[in-house]
């Protein structure tokens, strides 16, 4: 008997045989469900003109047998199916592997013609590119970010455009990594939960160099001050970028992670304390400034403390800071 089509075939994840996970993870959702419902039918009545049953024909997923009244369409052996696909992957990754290093052979052979081009002032140099245009600046900084396709790596100071936050690329987000490196006092002012939030993660060192972004393995941007909001110098060349990866890297290893946490067990007049307590505020400025007695501000001190689990005023601050608790 011929089964008729169905209206869809749907598991839960848990309930996928290894099988049935290997062939959604090589087909579009569309024609893993029409395959694996043909495993289970059998066969059924074929639909030609159907784009669904022409993807399987072409796949080899399933063949054609022609009957006395019906054309049926008969699933292929599931092992001969899932051993076709991955050769046909192997056979997609062969040629994209070919495109890559053609690529890699045209932009060598460009960045030869602009090392050798002497006739224009306008060609500027594959090795380092010094920014000064205010414009050309803050797009810069914003948009390094949404070139990424393997790792970020910022360095962060107050002066200049505000940092960028990763978006979804291509829906690649989760492979990706983004790192942010700041000074204590930088996540005082602006937090972190916001960066956290979005997938980036955050340490603090007490001093930074200037500001600075490297995007994969493919170029640099090094701020000419503190900032980079006067100037700041692109870089390409593989050598300087591997370089200031692995200066960046060797500040990564030595400084304070941030962790996100939970802050329901600080009250709201607590976190202005710790805010100003971090800006090195006495407790007499802070009670004047929130206007609460002094024994006030040095009780809340004390919930702060045991809350952080920090010996003392400056810990607290510190470890504030390191868990983003003001953010």
């Amino acid at each position: 008997m011929v089964a008729g089509v169905t209206a869809g075939f749907s598991r839960q994840p848990q309930e996928l045989s290894e099988h049935e996970k290997l062939v959604r993870e090589l087909l579009p959702d569309d024609v893993a469900d029409a395959y694996l419902e043909l495993t289970h039918a059998g066969a059924r009545v074929a639909y030609p003109e159907d784009p669904v049953d022409q993807e399987l024909l072409s796949r080899h997923l399933a063949y054609l047998q022609h009957g006395p009244e019906f054309v049926l369409l008969r699933a292929v052996d599931p092992l001969i199916a899932v051993t076709g696909l991955l050769t046909q992957v192997h056979h997609e990754l062969t040629k994209q592997h070919d495109r890559l290093l053609q690529g890699y052979v045209a932009a060598a052979e460009m960045h030869q013609l602009q090392l050798h081009d002497r006739r224009s002032e306008q060609v500027p140099s594959v090795l380092a590119q010094v920014l000064t245009d205010p414009d050309e600046l803050t797009a810069r900084w914003t948009t390094s970010i949404h070139t990424v396709q393997c790792t970020y790596r910022s360095i962060l100071t107050d002066e200049g455009p505000a940092a960028a936050l990763p978006s979804l690329i291509n829906g690649q987000c989760n492979s990706m990594t983004f790192r942010e490196l700041c000074t204590p006092e930088y996540l005082a002012e602006h937090g972190a939960h916001l960066a956290i939030s979005a997938g980036v993660e955050v340490r603090t060192v007490r001093n930074l160099p200037t500001r600075m972004a490297i995007v994969d393995d493919h170029f640099a941007l090094v701020g000419l001050a503190a900032g980079g909001s006067t100037g700041a110098l692109l870089v390409r060349s593989a050598p300087l970028v591997a370089a200031l990866t692995q200066y960046y890297d060797q500040l990564w290893e030595s400084a304070t992670p941030v962790v996100q946490t939970q802050t329901t067990g600080l009250g709201g007049t607590e976190r202005e304390v710790l805010r100003l307590l971090v800006h090195g505020l006495k407790d007499d400025a802070i009670a004047r400034h929130l206007q609460l007695s002094v024994r006030t501000v040095r009780r809340h001190i004390a919930a702060i403390m045991e809350f952080v689990d920090a010996p003392t005023r400056f810990a607290a601050g510190a470890a504030a800071q390191r868990l983003g608790l003001l953010g």
